[in-house]
């Protein structure tokens, strides 16, 4: 898996989004390139899912704005 930060978010990609106590099915896991993580640190264990779709999208934009600078 690479940290959010580390996945090219240039490229034209698909976010799969897994909930909170299990994540994505082994199904779309399987079906996936790509595994992204959001790195946490300290005790919290998972985000809420609509967290976490923040964050990636944030960095998606964040990356996507920085190479249209370019």
């Amino acid at each position: 898996n690479l940290d959010a930060a580390e996945y090219d978010f240039t490229q034209p990609t698909l976010a799969l989004i897994g909930n909170e106590t299990t994540g994505l099915s082994s199904g779309w896991r399987e079906a996936c390139d790509q595994l992204v993580r959001i790195p946490m640190f300290g005790s919290a264990s998972s985000l809420n899912a609509a967290t976490a779709a923040t964050v990636v999208l944030y960095e998606a934009a964040r990356q996507r704005s920085a190479s249209a600078r370019r």
